[in-house]
């Protein structure tokens, strides 16, 4: 049963990560957007720049899918590794059929 639970967080987790991939796509088209319409951009986009200011809103849409997908793909990580390593101390406290006394 435990095994069945671990696939499809799995899967889940394959689907989180597809789904980062996909709006960081987005978010580096709607830069190069923004480059296009305005001109290229002399530096990589930061928070801390006052002049990345209009950029930030432009794209801010994207941005935050992108945050978005990847807390969602972090914590599936983070339950995935929790799912593996209890069904690793669940099979290791399990008697093996090898094990037992006949």
């Amino acid at each position: 049963m435990q095994l069945v639970a671990i696939g499809e967080l799995a899967m889940e987790q394959w689907r989180a990560q597809e789904a980062t991939a996909n709006a960081k796509h987005a978010y580096h088209l709607a830069i190069r957007n923004y480059e296009r319409l305005h001109g290229g951009l002399n530096k990589p986009v930061s928070k801390d720049a006052p002049e990345h200011g209009d950029v930030r809103a432009f794209t801010e849409a994207e941005y935050k899918r992108l945050q978005q997908a990847k807390r969602s793909t972090y914590n599936l990580k983070t339950r995935m590794a929790k799912a593996c390593a209890k069904l690793a101390r669940i099979s290791a406290t399990r008697p093996t059929e090898q094990g037992i006394a006949k």
